[in-house]
């Protein structure tokens, strides 16, 4: 069964590019709660930190896909660079008016600016996959390896977080996470066999944003409900252990959402399915909404754990599925700014979820905070049924399955 990952990244430059991306993508998981750790130490307040961070991810979330426009039009090597000697001074600006002024108002300017220059790393790489594999079933093994490549950003990003910052400067976090986004930028940018062609400078004006294209917008609302479970369920998670009176269980808890999520990814990205992706992408969302239905009954540990497991099973293959899909019915020049619109999707939906969760907290306890993250998961299945119509047109018009087969690669059961 997992022979299929074995020969996507025996493709020329797989390895390497999935390799520089994991790299880059560390910043990602890392940023907010480095700001967090900072701020939170130098300024004495969780509410300037929670601000900046908001700032940060919402600036990304919103003017990051019009960015990646210009990337498909221009191409990776001549956009991201600017990116980065846009993103890279504002970071270090802000450390540095954090750490030696007492003026704050310029570091929400600054966070705004750093998150919109951030380069959005996950697009950058599956469009190559895309580049690569674009109609063989392949492709969806290859989708789902970067799943996984995300699940481990997040479980490694935050603990490494904490610990530099903790054990050797409250603005470590932040700068070891632009030290990887910088090597990694460069180490995947120096893969030019690898790029994308780039669809010339008359993209860059011409047509509709993607949002706006035939199911981009659907997925992407999946997207923000499924952020909204994330940032939920960890804020939660949290509190609901430390009121249990074991606080140290989090990272247990949690962690088995991971290993959860990280199994049936990648099971999923392993199998030949004979259903569309579409239906598959439908009934991921079904089973999560099932699945995460008990979490707010559940009055004991042991049993979120158990539960956050079971949904974590669930998560992968609708982020799995929902992807692909996006790479199937969008055109190849718009691949990209289609792409970074779903990942910004998710981070809208952490932005406005964990606040949530925590006033829900504050007022009603731990246990009741879980009805946002089930609420959430409903919600996800309830945006793909009410969508389903245009997600079909989208499906309808998909272009077609140019037939990318690897040296052994059996006949595909697929279809789209």
């Amino acid at each position: 069964m997992f022979g299929s990952y074995a020969t996507v990244l025996r493709r020329p430059g797989a390895l390497r590019f999935s390799a520089a991306g994991f790299l880059a993508r560390m910043q990602m998981s890392m940023i907010g709660l480095g700001a967090v750790l900072l701020l939170s130490a130098e300024r004495g307040s969780f509410a300037v930190a929670g601000t900046v961070s908001a700032i940060y991810a919402l600036s990304n979330a919103v003017i990051g896909p019009q960015v990646s426009r210009l990337i498909d039009s221009f191409g990776q090597s001549r956009v991201v660079p600017i990116q980065l000697l846009v993103h890279v001074p504002s970071l270090l600006a802000m450390i540095a008016i954090t750490l030696w002024t007492t003026v704050t108002w310029p570091i929400f300017l600054l966070a705004f600016v750093a998150g919109a220059s951030q380069p959005i790393m996950g697009p950058l790489v599956r469009a190559r996959w895309s580049a690569q594999l674009h109609g063989s079933p392949l492709l969806r093994t290859a989708f789902a390896w970067e799943s996984l490549i995300d699940e481990a950003v997040f479980i490694i990003g935050p603990p490494l977080a904490t610990i530099v910052a903790l054990q050797l400067n409250p603005s470590a976090g932040l700068l070891l996470a632009t030290v990887m986004l910088i090597v990694g930028s460069i180490l995947l940018l120096s893969q030019r066999s690898t790029e994308p062609t780039p669809t010339g400078r008359h993209a860059a004006a011409a047509g509709k944003p993607a949002i706006l294209l035939p199911g981009v917008a659907a997925v992407a609302a999946v997207f923000v409900m499924m952020g909204a479970l994330f940032g939920s369920f960890e804020v939660t998670t949290v509190a609901f252990t430390k009121q249990a009176g074991v606080p140290e269980a989090a990272g247990v808890v949690l962690a088995l959402y991971a290993v959860g999520s990280l199994l049936a990814g990648l099971i999923f990205g392993a199998l030949a399915l004979r259903a569309s992706l579409l239906r598959q992408f439908v009934v991921a969302t079904a089973v999560l909404a099932v699945v995460t239905a008990p979490l707010p009954f559940l009055p004991l540990v042991w049993q979120v754990a158990v539960g956050l497991f079971v949904a974590g099973i669930a998560c992968s293959p609708v982020l799995i599925s929902g992807m692909s899909f996006i790479e199937r019915v969008v055109p190849t020049g718009r691949l990209t700014e289609s792409m970074s619109w779903v990942t910004s999707g998710v981070a809208v939906g952490i932005a406005g979820a964990s606040p949530l969760a925590g006033v829900i907290i504050d007022e009603f306890g731990a246990r009741t905070a879980y009805w946002v993250t089930s609420g959430a998961a409903f919600g996800a299945l309830l945006v793909a049924l009410a969508f389903l119509p245009s997600l079909r047109r989208a499906q309808a018009g998909a272009r077609p399955a140019e037939r990318v087969l690897a040296a052994g690669e059996p006949s595909p059961t697929t279809s789209a």
